[in-house]
C-alpha cells in the first residue's frame, strides 16, 4: 500500500506568519530579511549560521527551480522540523540567473540534518505545483498565508510521501545518438566533465551507455595492454590514429548496452543500493525504453547530504 503524504505544503503555510513582503531587491539582502523574519517569529536557528549556509549553496549553484521563483535552504543541527518563510516581490528580486529573469516568490526553508529528504521533498511537491499555475506572478499579489495557500492547493499542494528516482534524477542529462560519432563524444566527455554518457536514438529510447573507459579502450588495443614494455608507443602512436578516425568511428560500433536502470517511482533508497552493489557511477531513470533522467552518484550523495 503507497503511504498516504505526511506533510502538505498548505499545512506549513496555515496559521503562520510566514509571508514576507520584500524590499530588497538583491539576491543576498532577500534572503537575510527573509531569514529576519523567520526568526522573530519563530527562531529556534543561528541566524548568521543559516545565512553562511543558504549563501554557500547559492553560489555553488542557481536556486531558481522554475521561472520567478527561487527556493534557497539549509540544513541545521539545532532544528526540530521544517521552518519556511514565503518573501514576495512585485518589482523582482535579482538572482544573479544567467537568464537575468527577475524572482518575484522566494520560498526559504530550513530542514533539520536528521530529515535529509524533508528539503527534497519540499521540492518535489512545490515544483509539482509550479508547473500546474497558469501565471507564477500571481504569487506575488498574495497578502495573507490563506490567500497563499488558496492559489498553492489549485495546482495540487501535495508532497510526496517518499522521495522517488523522479524526484532525484537529472531530468535534463547530456546524451548522444547512436548515429553521433567519437569526436562528438570526445567533445561533451571533456566541455562536461562526464564520465559516462547514455546513447539514446531519435525518439529518445536507450540504445546503450559510452563511458571514459570505453573511449581509452579504443585507444590502447587489447594487446598492447598486456605488454610491459610501451617505449615504441610513447608519442601515443595508438591514440593518434584514433583521433585521426574519431569522424568514422560510430558510438553504435563500440557502446556498451548494459546498464544500471530504474523506473521513476522507485524509492531513491533503492538507488543507493544499486550504487554500491553494482558499482556504477550513474543510474538510467527510464519508462520503458524511453530516457526519463539519469541520476550519478555525485549528483545522488550532493542531492542527499549537501543541497
Amino acid at each position: 500500500m503507497t503511504p498516504k503524504p505526511t506533510l502538505q505544503i498548505t499545512d506549513v503555510l496555515h496559521e503562520r506568519n510566514v509571508i514576507c513582503n520584500l524590499e530588497s531587491r538583491a539576491r543576498d539582502g532577500a534572503i537575510a530579511e527573509l531569514l529576519d523574519h523567520l526568526h522573530r517569529n519563530e527562531g529556534g536557528f543561528d541566524r548568521d549560521q543559516a545565512l553562511a549556509e543558504i549563501l554557500i549553496r547559492e553560489k555553488a549553484a542557481s536556486t531558481i527551480i522554475h521561472p520567478g521563483v527561487a527556493l534557497p535552504h539549509a540544513r541545521l543541527d539545532d532544528l526540530d522540523c521544517l521552518k519556511l518563510a514565503v518573501g514576495l516581490s512585485a518589482q523582482g528580486v535579482d538572482f544573479l540567473s544567467p537568464e537575468n529573469v527577475p524572482v518575484r516568490a522566494i520560498f526559504l526553508i530550513l530542514t533539520p540534518k536528521s530529515q535529509p529528504g524533508a528539503y527534497l521533498q519540499f521540492l518535489a511537491g512545490l515544483s509539482r505545483t509550479l508547473s500546474a499555475l497558469k501565471e507564477v506572478g500571481l504569487l506575488a499579489g498574495c497578502s495573507t498565508p490563506a490567500e497563499l495557500c488558496g492559489l498553492l492547493a489549485g495546482g495540487g499542494a501535495h508532497l510526496p510521501p517518499f522521495l522517488s528516482a523522479s524526484h532525484v534524477m537529472n531530468p535534463q542529462p547530456v546524451t548522444l545518438l547512436e548515429s553521433d560519432h567519437l569526436g562528438r563524444a570526445l567533445d561533451l566527455f571533456c566541455v562536461h566533465r562526464l564520465y559516462d554518457i547514455p546513447v539514446v536514438d531519435e525518439q529518445g529510447d536507450v540504445r546503450g551507455v559510452v563511458s571514459l573507459e570505453d573511449v581509452l579502450g579504443l585507444s590502447m588495443p587489447e594487446h598492447v595492454r598486456w605488454v610491459e614494455d610501451l617505449t615504441p608507443i610513447l608519442q601515443f602512436e595508438p591514440f593518434a590514429d584514433l583521433l585521426r578516425k574519431e569522424q568514422e568511428t560510430r558510438l553504435a560500433d563500440f557502446m556498451r548496452e548494459e546498464y544500471a536502470s530504474v523506473a521513476p517511482d522507485v524509492p531513491a533508497i533503492q538507488l543507493a543500493r544499486i550504487f554500491l552493489a553494482e558499482g556504477v557511477r550513474q543510474i538510467l531513470v527510464l519508462d520503458g525504453r524511453k530516457l526519463m533522467g539519469v541520476v550519478t552518484l555525485s549528483g545522488f550523495i550532493a542531492k542527499l547530504f549537501w543541497a
